[in-house]
């Protein structure tokens, strides 16, 4: 098959499946306009760059506030579709298309082939009810969504509704991401997470990696490990550093390394009441003790993945968002898990059983549960290795199985 992949960056979801399948024998191209710092090369697959011609109106107060994602989305897909015209001149009609959803890219790809079967690859869908990310933070402070946030968001569900009916196929990675969605779509929905490599993290402790370099040379510490794209509150960075603070106030022997850069990847912009990037405040205001405090910033890959097969506890927090990768990746590895007890957690972990959940919003309840897994090494292995063989229903071969299923049935 000709399969046609777009998305704002390369490789991001796909960066398995598109050179998965061409190593199969299939003609892949993937249309994208950026590329990830950590992409890797994949000969086989056919890059082709789409540049955006201008910025949006918003930018100069031109429009409406509540449409410049919708302009954005616009400018996005007629970038896409110009590159997707200079495809189709040179002779490439997919017989499949797979586009990420809801950034525009995707938007008038069927008007340039629209013999070919689309398959939508959907992360989110915008809402201000309870259940949702905009819900949940409001909720912390105990207000209200305002009205006027509540009509921006669901005008920026615009987009992802045009793209919605232009799909046969409608993919998203969990249960809870399908929930986000309009109860007429939810049952259109396939299931499928890309996947980790579950089978082969499983036995990077037995490799014995090497010890992260910032730690002292003394045995007699204990390793607590914390990993965000960004510091921002979508991954309760506040609340980690303030349980962690904590954690290190009641036993002077843990050592805490952050994984991570000071920038907001979700929601909108966010800062520490003080006015300073939640960096800076974790720096200087939080409480934690810098001897005992290791910034690592963004890691490779290798490096990464020593830092969790080392962490004696490792603590995770989400609001109901997307849920990283790292936390799956974290189960694979067998670091001791302490997560928020919030919906996409609950969907792969069980408190008591292969991790300990605790509130999203009680930094002194996260800190008791990262004790209570040092203190009892058993107990919390014992979890470890649970939530290991959980990790395994969320292999990439598991991801591509349905993914080649999925494709092959649209033949």
């Amino acid at each position: 098959m000709r399969i046609l992949f777009c998305h704002t960056n390369f490789p991001a979801q796909f960066r398995r499946l598109a050179p998965s399948l061409a190593e199969q024998g299939h003609e892949i191209v993937f249309l994208h306009k950026g590329i990830e710092w950590h992409a890797q090369d994949a000969r086989a697959v056919k890059r082709h760059i789409y540049k955006v011609s201008r910025l949006s109106s918003s930018v100069s107060g031109a429009l409406h506030p509540y449409l410049g994602r919708f302009e954005d989305a616009v400018l996005e897909g007629q970038a896409a579709a110009r590159e997707a015209i200079r495809l189709k001149d040179s002779g490439f009609y997919p017989d499949v298309i797979v586009s990420h959803a809801g950034f525009g890219n995707g938007l008038y790809l069927n008007d340039v082939f629209p013999n070919a079967r689309r398959i939508g690859f959907f992360e989110w869908y915008y809402t201000s009810g309870v259940g949702g990310d905009v819900h949940f933070l409001h909720t912390l402070h105990g207000e209200e969504v305002p009205l006027d946030r509540a009509m921006r968001l669901r005008t920026w569900n615009a987009v992802t509704l045009l793209e919605l009916a232009q799909c046969h196929e409608l993919v998203t990675p969990t249960q809870f991401q399908c929930q986000q969605f309009p109860e007429p779509f939810r049952s259109k929905f396939h299931v499928i997470h890309e996947g980790i490599g579950a089978k082969h993290l499983q036995t990077l402790k037995s490799q014995r990696p090497p010890r992260p370099s910032c730690l002292p040379k003394d045995s007699n510490i204990r390793i607590v490990t914390h990993v965000a794209r960004g510091f921002e509150l979508y991954r309760g960075f506040p609340q980690s550093i303030a349980a962690l603070a904590a954690l290190q106030r009641s036993m002077h022997d843990v050592h805490v390394l952050i994984a991570g850069v000071d920038q907001i990847c979700y929601g909108g912009p966010g800062h520490a009441s003080t006015g300073e990037t939640w960096g800076v405040w974790a720096k200087q205001s939080s409480g934690l003790d810098p001897k005992r405090t290791h910034w690592l910033g963004a890691l490779g890959t290798n490096d990464y993945q020593a830092l969790l097969a080392h962490s004696e506890a490792h603590l995770y927090l989400t609001i109901p968002f997307v849920l990283s990768w790292s936390l799956l990746e974290a189960m694979a590895i067998g670091a001791p898990l302490v997560a928020s007890d919030t919906q996409p957690v609950r969907e792969v972990l069980t408190h008591g059983v292969d991790a300990l959940l605790a509130p999203f919003d009680q930094p002194e309840s996260l800190a008791a549960s990262l004790q209570a897994c040092l203190l009892d090494r058993g107990a919390s292995q014992n979890r470890a290795a649970r939530a290991q063989e959980r990790s395994l229903q969320y292999d990439a071969s598991l991801g591509m199985e349905g993914w080649t299923r999925l494709l092959t049935s649209a033949r």
